[in-house]
């Protein structure tokens, strides 16, 4: 578990990722490259997903999504899971970069882990995998994901990761919207020591819980695309963070031990939900 979570964060936060900057390049850039051959190397038929998104009045960029699908392994299948995580950053130039380790290399590496992971497992849903891009810029990849979703591959819950690497209060959010209930059931039968997981029904539990009424963690992160098409979320983080959207935010800055007990409870917090039924939401 170690070696590869580590090696995933290190590449993604490294100088020749520069930040992961959505829109620097017309085709997929370097990180959504690393992230397309690690899904094949674990035996996945992945897809970019190219969009256009706003960078200014009259200007676009062009985003790419990642997309890897696990297939039901039950004779009774059941409904489509959506795994996200954001791999897009602030970019910069040279050696002076925002490497992004928590927000988002975090997620996706915890991503890249449960894609490997979930394939050894009895799975009664279906898995789409999809590391987004240019979230930071407005949840573009996200909405437009959540836009191309036809009758043949529906959603019937998305799980959002973005941050999971705790501070020294060690605490997990799971922030989750309405028709949940048997995901949530799942998720407190998880054994969660040393980890502090606060499981939350509403932004503003949310807001009290950090004292911040700034910050809408209902609209803050790619599950906010799902919802405004009723699809519901659950969405791990570690809420704030000091680091945030500066150049501290490194590999170096990041509690490896405490990352890889997050990884370890969302992974059985998986495991045993793809073998139960869920509700029918759309």
């Amino acid at each position: 578990m170690a070696s590869q979570l580590h090696t995933d964060l290190q590449v993604l936060t490294s100088e020749a990722h520069a930040g992961r900057k959505a829109g620097a390049s017309e085709g997929p850039n370097v990180s959504a490259q690393y992230i397309y051959d690690r899904f094949e190397k674990l035996g996945y038929q992945p897809k970019y997903q190219p969009f256009e998104f706003k960078t200014g009045f009259f200007s676009t960029a062009t985003g790419h999504n990642v997309i890897a699908k696990l297939p039901c392994s039950s004779t009774q299948c059941d409904f489509n899971i959506v795994v996200t995580a954001h791999y897009d950053h602030l970019g910069g130039q040279g050696t002076s970069f925002y490497a992004g380790a928590n927000d988002n290399a975090s997620g996706t590496s915890t991503l890249l882990f449960l894609a490997k992971s979930l394939q050894k497992v009895k799975r009664r849903h279906s898995v789409t995998f999809v590391a987004t891009d240019a979230e930071e810029k407005g949840l573009y990849g996200a909405k437009h994901y959540v836009s191309k979703l036809g009758v043949n591959t529906p959603a019937t819950l998305n799980i959002n990761l973005d941050m999971l690497a705790p501070n020294k209060r060690n605490r997990l959010y799971v922030l989750h919207s309405k028709k949940t209930e048997l995901a949530v059931e799942v998720l407190k039968k998880q054994p969660s020591e040393p980890l502090r997981v606060k499981i939350v029904n509403s932004r503003y539990k949310m807001q009290r819980l950090m004292d911040n009424p700034r910050i809408d963690w209902h609209k803050a992160s790619d599950h906010y695309a799902f919802a405004k098409e009723n699809i519901p979320y659950l969405y791990f983080g570690i809420g704030e963070d000091k680091n945030h959207h500066t150049k501290r935010d490194t590999l170096e800055s990041l509690d490896f031990s405490r990352f890889q007990l997050v990884v370890k409870f969302i992974n059985n917090f998986m495991v045993e939900l793809l073998n139960v039924p869920l509700e029918a939401t759309n």
